[in-house]
């Protein structure tokens, strides 16, 4: 059990004793307040001590020994009243103990007669032990006849005896232990959840970050429930990292393998054809070349990817940037005896990381030059939808397309489509991270004729509208 179940425990029992405190605190307020009162008697006697000589001047001492003689018969006084004279001796009859009345509050009245007696006032179980049993009794009997009962000769029934369970002690002690009870429910509940996340968290290591809490706490509506499926969620993402960080280890080595093989296969030539050093170290040129963008590239994807790169993001006029990147791979195009071709595109403000989104654009529109056919041409359209307030860019080239089972790992890293030894595979994953990080969106799809003949490759970017001028 840990420190949380015992704060539980604590808090209760603190809460517990505060009430019990309270209470207690309440009550000692009201004893003192009755206390403090005339007598320290309850209010039917207090109202009787106080008016007792008026009593006695209206109707005589039979008038008030009448009265108390009625309240003290009631079985929910807590006080025994008698009327003695000046000898000590009840005026029914009865010689009270010297005990008897030097624990007794008397209040001194006089009758018409100047004669002096005494109206006494004590506790009923201390006081008069015997009398107040009798008299508590005959009132008991009394209230159990039924109303109209005949038999009034014949002897009543005796006293049942309270239940044990109506004992105080036996109170206190159920208060007690189905508290004790509750209190132990009640932080077994809430520590349970908390126990089973530490040992959740102390297993993720061991088990391959493949753990995940069960429907005993994900299934919960509470709290808990809540931090139970944000830890599965948790341990999916990390479980997923960990996968693409073991699958791009194992493609980067893959890539650099390749070019340093052939290096060495160069060097090895050299050795033993020296006259063909020239050619040689043209190729390892070229190599060199490659092991560079192959570098630059994997550490390029490896921020994106980790959310390294610190984002500038700021209005960003879109159409610019598009010229810049169409002009510039104009030029690459007609090297290839092929063309790039940018519609009319309106200004338009995008909110976003320039130098990511040129990286991103100018990826796509690379790619699609090189797997465009020759004499071939790539569109670039441009289109706004206002009302979403989104841009779209698509990318269009006559390239013999991809299978429609492969168009989703057309963004993973490394991935190939083609046999073409010609790049690394990253520029559209690196385009994905890029657009992904400006809260964009990019996806591939095949152009198709209306025989549903493929007419080519189209990728299309999505990304959020600042503002868009019709030009």
């Amino acid at each position: 059990m840990g420190q949380l179940f015992w704060k539980f425990q604590l808090a209760f029992w603190a809460a517990i004793a505060f009430a019990f405190g309270l209470v207690f605190a309440l009550d000692r307020l009201n004893v003192d307040e009755k206390s403090s009162g005339p007598g320290g008697f309850s209010p039917m006697a207090r109202m009787l001590s106080q008016t007792a000589q008026q009593i006695v001047d209206a109707g005589g001492i039979s008038l008030l020994n009448d009265l108390v003689t009625t309240w003290s018969n009631d079985p929910m006084m807590r006080e025994q009243m008698v009327i003695v004279d000046a000898s000590g001796q009840e005026i029914s009859g009865q010689v009270l103990s010297a005990e008897a009345l030097a624990a007794a509050r008397a209040i001194t009245v006089l009758d018409k007669n100047n004669q002096k007696f005494q109206l006494l006032i004590g506790s009923k179980v201390q006081f008069w032990p015997e009398r107040f049993r009798q008299a508590r009794q005959s009132s008991q009997l009394r209230m159990q006849q039924p109303a109209g009962d005949t038999q009034a000769g014949l002897p009543k029934p005796p006293l049942r005896t309270p239940p044990f369970w109506f004992h105080p002690l036996f109170l206190l002690v159920a208060i007690v232990v189905a508290s004790m009870a509750s209190s132990f429910l009640l932080a077994w509940y809430f520590a349970a959840p908390v126990r089973q996340l530490h040992q959740a968290l102390g297993d993720l290591p061991q088990q391959q970050w493949r753990t995940q809490l069960g429907p005993n706490i994900t299934g919960r509506r509470d709290e808990f429930g809540a931090l139970g499926r944000s830890f599965n969620q948790m341990a999916q993402s990390v479980y997923k990292a960990i996968l693409s960080q073991r699958r791009l280890l194992h493609d980067v080595s893959h890539e650099l393998r390749s070019p340093l093989a052939r290096l060495q296969i160069l060097i090895g030539l050299v050795r033993q054809n020296p006259a063909d050093l020239g050619a040689a170290l043209s190729k390892v040129e070229a190599e060199a070349a490659r092991l560079d963008q192959l570098v630059g590239e994997i550490l390029t994807f490896s921020r994106l990817e980790s959310g390294e790169v610190q984002l500038q993001m700021h209005p960003v006029a879109l159409n610019e940037l598009l010229e810049s990147i169409c002009d510039d791979a104009q030029l690459e195009a007609a090297a290839k005896q092929k063309q790039v071709q940018l519609t009319a595109v309106p200004t338009i403000l995008v909110m976003g990381d320039a130098e990511m989104l040129y990286r991103a654009l100018e990826n796509v529109i690379r790619n699609a030059i090189k797997y465009t056919g020759p004499n071939a041409l790539v569109v670039v359209h441009c289109f706004v939808d206002t009302l979403a307030k989104r841009v779209r860019v698509q990318v269009d080239d006559n390239g013999p397309g991809v299978a429609p089972e492969q168009l989703n790992l057309l963004f993973n890293p490394f991935f190939r489509n083609h046999s073409s030894s010609d790049g690394v595979g990253l520029g559209l994953s690196i385009a994905k991270r890029a657009v992904e990080a400006c809260a964009g969106h990019i996806y591939a799809e095949n152009r198709l004729d209306p025989q549903q003949q493929q007419l080519g490759l189209r990728v299309v970017i999505e990304l959020p509208l600042l503002s868009a001028i019709s030009e």
